[in-house]
């Protein structure tokens, strides 16, 4: 007993990980305008250049120039240029990438380019085949992502085309701006039409799929699920994330001009319009603290290096550097997390083979990865339990590893210090946080070792008893024991948590105490219960008593009873489960009993009869 006491006396508490905090570490520098990353189905990270060329980033950190396009790339406005890239998914053996630039005049290009012959490491400069072309009203809102879909098919994301006074968006005819495009590029020359677009076979342009965007500059879709995250530039109050499920069979209208965000704005553009617009999943306000002013998309985290980031959506505000994490919160929508400043002037997010994400900035020309800097902060606590119910002795040690110290200690108790003590039994958290804002909470209980006998089970024979509990924590017990009635107890000690009692008399009903004391605290703790003795012979004690059925059911008919007496009912664990009286012939309820084995025992004549219940 001791010896077990002294096992129980110290406990460790499950490791805890801290929750993820966004960073970015520096993976690769000195591009030029870097605005776009993706990876061609190898280690390979391909980094694209707004001024007209797409490099590749090596696991070595080593970099060589894939193609050159600033023979054809126009890119005096700022958001002109080479803006977007995507590989066929077939791209290991047919070569083809797409891209999606402004040339000279300003005006967007859809194009296929072919890997060379010749070089895997290059593309053929000379192998345009161009898509699609669109007249770009101004400099600005050309969108510019583009995106294989789960589907096969290419989709392109397309700005309003700026200026003023417009709802380019919402014209579905003759016009892709301000909508995203959907072509199935290897069902004809140079594409075909899905079928399923929402403008076949009526009136409006085939190619688009969603309509009533701004500026999409990025959107990617999740690998794992296929639901497509849409980054949407706002104009001047909100900043949006739209969604369309992979499932969906709708089609969808963001909104945009008659709606920024979940504001209505203000005007006559939408006034012919049937008003079914799709909102935004999420929004932030443009504030340099608490939002933004231009959003980059990103990504649903898919990679397996930062576990407590799977499954959220990352994304940011290029101008704030402020991010956040959108995950789903069971209720069919989006709980998100604002991670404040990280870094800012990120133009696009990429993901490589394995999931893991990158970003770029256009500025400084740096690619980072996306991590979490909490991934490794974690702790574990040692747990002394109180002696008994009476004695405050338990207490919790924190370790803390692989955080940024110094840190801080916020106890459930009001405890500010790493490890307390003194405690009762009892739950305690601590909120514990480093240096650089990685928090982990921990929750640690406190047990009471010792209390009274729990889990008593007696089965009693004729002339015997066995009764066994569970182990407490005390260094012995004693057990008491006599007839139901007047009369003294019986004492018996034991080391361990169980005895056996002979001597008893046969079809008798007992009770009984288990005491015991804990180390360490005052007085003594007392269980009780109680049990009746089999008879020598079931059933063979005054015939003159009749009880049956047997098994009975829901009620039980007493006869030949020629005396009054007081019927007691246990069950066959000891556990008196009712009282009757009774005089000559009776009925009494038994539905209420659970089926088992019961003795009917009538106190005034010393008769007990053993009682089948089946209901």
């Amino acid at each position: 007993m001791k010896l077990f006491f002294t096992l129980l006396a110290v406990g460790i508490c499950f490791f805890v990980a801290a929750q993820p905090k966004i960073d970015v570490v520096l993976v690769a520098e000195g591009f030029e305008e870097p605005v776009d990353i993706t990876h061609a189905g190898d280690e390979r990270l391909f980094i694209v250049e707004r001024l007209g060329k797409i490099k590749i980033l090596y696991p070595d950190t080593s970099v060589a120039t894939f193609l050159d396009l600033t023979n054809i790339v126009g890119a005096t406005g700022g958001e002109q240029g080479l803006l977007g890239l995507a590989f066929h998914p077939n791209y290991a053996s047919n070569g083809y990438f797409y891209v999606n630039y402004t040339d000279f005049a300003g005006d967007t290009h859809i194009s296929r380019f072919t890997r060379s012959l010749g070089d895997p490491e290059k593309a053929d400069s000379t192998s345009e085949m161009n898509l699609l072309f669109m007249d770009q009203p101004a400099s600005n809102h050309n969108g510019g992502d583009l995106n294989f879909g789960p589907d096969g098919y290419l989709y392109i994301f397309m700005g309003d085309g700026g200026g003023a006074g417009h709802n380019r968006s919402q014209d579905i005819t003759d016009n892709k701006l301000g909508k995203i495009l959907r072509i199935d590029v290897d069902g004809g020359s140079p594409y075909a039409i899905p079928a399923d677009n929402p403008y076949v076979g009526i009136d409006g342009d085939d190619e688009i799929w969603a309509i009533g965007l701004r500026n999409p500059w990025r959107s990617n879709f999740d690998r794992l699920t296929g639901d497509l995250w849409i980054g949407d530039v706002g104009a001047d109050s909100w900043e949006e994330i739209d969604f369309i499920a992979n499932d969906t069979t709708e089609f969808m209208n963001f909104g945009w001009k008659c709606y920024e965000g979940n504001m209505l704005r203000e005007g006559t553009l939408c006034d012919t319009i049937v008003p079914d617009f799709d909102f935004p999943v999420f929004v932030y306000p443009h504030d340099i603290n608490t939002g933004g002013f231009a959003i980059t998309g990103g990504f649903v985290y898919r990679g397996s290096a930062f576990p407590a980031l799977y499954g959220k959506y990352i994304f940011c505000d290029y101008i704030s550097g402020n991010f956040w994490t959108l995950s789903p919160d069971g209720l069919s929508g989006y709980e998100a997390t604002f991670y404040d400043y990280v870094i800012d002037h990120i133009t696009s997010f990429g993901e490589n083979i394995d999931g893991e994400i990158f970003a770029c900035i256009n500025d400084n020309g740096n690619i980072y990865q996306v991590v979490d800097a909490c991934q490794n902060f974690a702790a574990t606590s040692s747990i002394t339990h109180a002696n008994a119910a009476t004695i405050n002795n338990g207490a919790i040690d924190i370790t803390v590893s692989n955080g940024t110290a110094p840190y801080t200690f916020l106890w459930s108790n009001g405890a500010t210090t790493q490890d307390i003590s003194g405690l009762s039994a009892g739950t305690y958290t601590v909120d514990i946080t480093d240096n650089i804002g990685c928090a982990i909470t921990v929750v640690a209980e406190v047990e009471n070792l010792c209390s009274e006998a729990t889990g008593i089970v007696s089965t009693p024979s004729a002339t015997s008893v066995f009764i066994n509990w569970d182990d407490v924590g005390a260094t012995g017990y004693r057990v008491l024991y006599k007839p139901v009635g007047p009369g003294p107890f019986t004492q018996i000690n034991t080391p361990v948590s169980a005895i056996n009692i002979s001597g008893l008399n046969p079809s008798t009903p007992y009770t009984f105490k288990i005491r015991n004391k804990c180390p360490g605290a005052p007085g003594s703790f007392t269980a009780n219960g109680n049990f009746v003795t089999l008879p020598l012979k079931i059933d063979l004690i005054n015939e003159d008593i009749h009880v049956f059925p047997n098994p009975g059911n829901d009620v039980i008919t007493i006869a030949n009873a020629i005396e009054p007496t007081i019927l007691s009912i246990y069950s066959y664990n000891g556990e008196l489960v009712g009282t009757y009286q009774i005089n000559g012939e009776s009925t009494i309820n038994i539905s209420h009993l659970s089926n088992g084995i019961y003795q009917f025992y009538f106190q005034d004549l010393a008769i007990a009869k053993t009682i089948i219940i089946l209901h």
